[in-house]
């Protein structure tokens, strides 16, 4: 692989990520639309049924060459499609420059373009797929097994931990509050989490996940309808972004505590 040319493996890797951004939509809207996700056909548009061409379900440019609207029945296409594509897209090309080409990209940009699926799921119904939670939780440990880093035991310890300390939190706060605080979907998705970091990754990981939520919580308490400091707000989301800023950049960080 160190023999592919820098240009033609960007090239690649841009290509991988929106394609696999393009499958993250259909998952999404299936998903979302209650229909099987691994029936094969075509896509629909949500609104009139009608069945897409190849030609506007190309991902991102179909966005653009359509105006934004079906060309069947007019209405707009949700913009939150495109975005799913363009984050699998930068993803892939963030792990190109951080990893080159080979097996750790190629991992790393599977187990990514899962959470950025769920993220937008959780955004949308605040709820998390056992296909995405589980289903990658298997695959990271798995990937655990392959891959130089976490390496299979931290990878195992990882998940372990990150699940269980979740779970403790989701316990703690239901006898507190006597209320629900933090979903069954996050506790999963940590299980995924831990094992992509590994148990070293974990507390920088949570740390950047509750920076970030905290800075989308003020955003959410603002919008209209907010219910202050009882407002809801997806956490799945920031989980998957302190991961995804672990992966590429927690060995750094790392080093620059001296830890």
């Amino acid at each position: 692989m160190e023999s592919v040319p820098g240009w033609l493996f960007f090239l690649v890797a841009a290509v991988a990520g929106l394609e696999l951004g393009g499958l993250a939509t259909i998952f999404i809207q299936r998903w979302i639309d209650e229909r099987p996700i691994f029936r094969p056909g075509r896509s629909v548009c949500p609104s009139c049924r009608h069945t897409l061409s190849w030609r506007e379900t190309i991902p991102v440019v179909s966005f653009f060459m359509l105006r934004g609207r079906c060309r069947h029945c007019d209405t707009p296409i949700g913009g939150q499609y495109m975005l799913v594509e363009l984050s699998c897209l930068a993803w892939s090309l963030a792990l190109a420059h951080h990893f080159g080409p080979g097996l750790t990209w190629g991992v790393y940009l599977i187990l990514g373009c899962l959470l950025v699926a769920g993220s937008f799921i959780d955004f949308e119904t605040f709820m998390l797929p056992d296909r995405i939670t589980l289903g990658g939780a298997v695959l990271a440990l798995g990937a655990g097994i392959i891959l130089p880093e976490p390496g299979w035991r931290d990878s195992v310890a990882g998940a372990a931990c990150g699940g269980a300390f979740f779970w403790l939190l989701q316990r703690a706060y239901r006898l507190w509050r006597d209320e629900e605080g933090l979903g069954t979907g996050d506790v999963k998705l940590m299980v995924m989490i831990g094992a992509m970091t590994g148990l070293t990754g974990l507390p920088l990981t949570i740390l950047a996940a509750a920076a970030t939520s905290g800075l989308a919580c003020v955003v959410y308490m603002l919008r209209p309808g907010a219910k202050g400091l009882k407002t809801r707000i997806p956490f799945g989301p920031f989980l998957s972004l302190g991961c995804m800023f672990y992966v590429l950049y927690g060995q750094q960080v790392l080093g620059w505590l001296n830890l």
